[in-house]
């Protein structure tokens, strides 16, 4: 599986009051992941990873304790 997993949002109202579905849900990464695919969409790997730390970490973009 990844790494970890950077933030995580709760899709509900979303669904309920808008009638939405994830383009990308648990499911259809288990599946990209399974057949050794990138799970990433393509509007993230077009993004990358940003760092919302002005000094850089040893670690990575985050501090770690």
């Amino acid at each position: 599986m990844l790494p970890g997993i950077d933030r995580v949002y709760i899709s509900e109202r979303a669904r309920s009051d808008l009638d939405w579905r994830p383009r990308y849900d648990l499911a259809h990464i288990i599946d990209l992941l399974d057949a050794g695919e990138d799970p990433r969409s393509s509007l993230a790997r077009a993004v990358g990873s940003k760092g919302y730390h002005i000094e850089t970490f040893a670690e990575g973009p985050y501090p770690v304790e």
